[in-house]
């Protein structure tokens, strides 16, 4: 009970669970009797959340077509910039690669909504221009992330490869992708909930087929507070299960990263 008080304590696990209840109700007390006007409480949440579940299926506020619209924008999105930002993290051990790297890796202090023209140009408005966007603005971010896991494998890493006469492939695999792909997945993770900010100001541009973000900005224009809310809860549910999956899925790939928490 006293490690839960100590600095870098190790408390059981039944009181670890206690403490994410506990803290859980005093963040649901807060919301339940909160001095802030703008926010809506729990129950006026709850019956939009009704309202809005029972709306038909061709209405622009369903809330299942909405978040189903969202979602795969969400998973095609993290998939294929996971999937472009490995290939350009990994080909920066060439030096020819090393200066696209860096530029790419600049382009993330750029709002993505500001080369809307750009990707207009290219796609056609509507879905395909929403994964293109959404793709490319986590990209930026997931290059800079996982170049900089790769820029912290110790040099002595590489002269011991050298040392037991490593072609240059055998090293590349050897100490640069296969010890680095558990962090990876790790830098995916933390960068999937930079993506929901992403999706709805990409949403809220490009209004085609519905989704959160579309939703969010008719609800907040009519300032129908508690829809909008529920909206936020849908995400931060949705966010907690994405963190699960790749937890889980670290676990499944990667088994020997789990030898230390067991010991």
């Amino acid at each position: 009970m006293n490690q839960i008080f100590r600095i870098l304590g190790e408390p059981a696990r039944i009181f670890r669970a206690y403490l994410f209840v506990f803290w859980l109700a005093v963040l649901f007390l807060f919301w339940t009797f909160t001095p802030i006007q703008g926010m809506p409480y729990p129950s006026e949440v709850w019956a939009a959340f009704q309202r809005m579940f029972a709306s038909g299926a061709n209405n622009e506020s369903n809330l299942v077509l909405n978040t189903w619209v969202t979602l795969q924008l969400n998973i095609w999105g993290l998939l294929l910039a996971s999937l472009i930002s490995l290939f350009v993290a990994y080909l920066s051990c060439l030096p020819f690669m090393q200066p696209l790297n860096q530029v790419l890796q600049w382009f993330r202090y750029l709002p993505i909504v500001a080369f809307n023209l750009v990707f207009l140009s290219i796609f056609t408005i509507g879905w395909s221009m929403k994964v293109a966007m959404l793709t490319a603005g986590m990209a930026f971010f997931l290059i800079t992330s996982m170049t900089a896991v790769i820029g912290q494998i110790p040099q002595l890493k590489f002269e011991l490869a050298r040392v037991l006469n490593y072609s240059d492939w055998k090293t590349f695999w050897t100490v640069v992708v296969r010890p680095t792909l558990p962090a990876m997945i790790d830098v995916v993770a933390q960068s999937a909930a930079m993506g929901w900010v992403m999706i709805v100001a990409i949403e809220t541009f490009n209004r085609t087929e519905g989704g959160i973000g579309a939703a969010i900005y008719s609800y907040s224009s009519t300032n129908q507070k508690a829809e909008v809310y529920v909206y936020l809860v849908i995400i931060g549910i949705i966010a907690v299960l994405e963190d699960q999956f790749f937890y889980w899925l670290k676990r499944i790939l990667f088994p020997y990263t789990t030898i230390s928490e067991r010991a």
